[in-house]
């Protein structure tokens, strides 16, 4: 007789070097961040090529990000924050090194990774560590035509950084062209009822 445990199904084990790891960030959404965080641009590439890097400066594989001595982005090319997207298959170390630098060396590092987290590395180097903004609306990296299956989420590490969780609707605009719009609707009813209620006072008053 057949066990349960025999009757269950392995998930398969994904082969190294056979999903893509050089995802380039889209434009749209690299200007949702920087207008997030309040800056023209990020001042240093964590992990990139000549070919996607989103700063002047940036690490490659020829020069390894972990080898150099820190990741602190330098002001005068761009603004003190620096940009990551790394290789997927190995998140764990990029994300212990981008703690290690907020707290060593002051930091600001923006991270986009899948949203694992069931994964140890999430439990250990993200959460309680880092702003955490789960993303809305996937992403379509360049050069795709279909948005990435995973869910993903925008890490923000920095000194000055407190630890939260929150949901990020990042390229609904329409969304926020309707809040705009429903705040001012709400505001001019109000002001109507406001000078109705004084209309009404100075006739009682007569």
């Amino acid at each position: 007789m057949k066990t349960n445990k025999s009757r269950r199904r392995r998930m398969p084990r994904q082969k190294p070097g056979e999903s893509k790891q050089d995802y380039r960030t889209p434009k749209k959404f690299l200007n949702a961040v920087t207008k997030r965080l309040k800056i023209r641009r990020f001042g240093l590439d964590i992990a990139a090529t000549a070919r996607n890097t989103v700063a002047t400066r940036y690490f490659s594989r020829r020069n390894d990000a972990f080898e150099q001595q820190t990741w602190r982005a330098n002001k005068s090319r761009g603004s003190g924050w620096s940009w990551l997207n790394p290789e997927y298959e190995n998140i764990g170390r990029w994300v212990q090194r981008v703690w290690q630098e907020s707290v060593l060396h002051h930091a600001q590092i923006a991270v986009l990774i899948p949203a694992s987290v069931g994964a140890n590395w999430w439990r250990d180097w993200v959460h309680k560590k880092a702003g955490v903004l789960f993303l809305n609306g996937r992403i379509t990296f360049v050069g795709h035509t279909e948005a990435y299956p995973k869910d993903c989420a925008l890490l923000l590490y920095g000194p000055y950084q407190s630890p939260y969780y929150d949901v990020w609707t990042w390229n609904d605009e329409s969304h926020a062209r309707t809040t705009r719009r429903t705040s001012t609707t709400r505001l001019v009813r109000r002001l109507s009822k406001s000078r109705r209620r004084r209309t009404d006072a100075l006739s009682k008053m007569r």
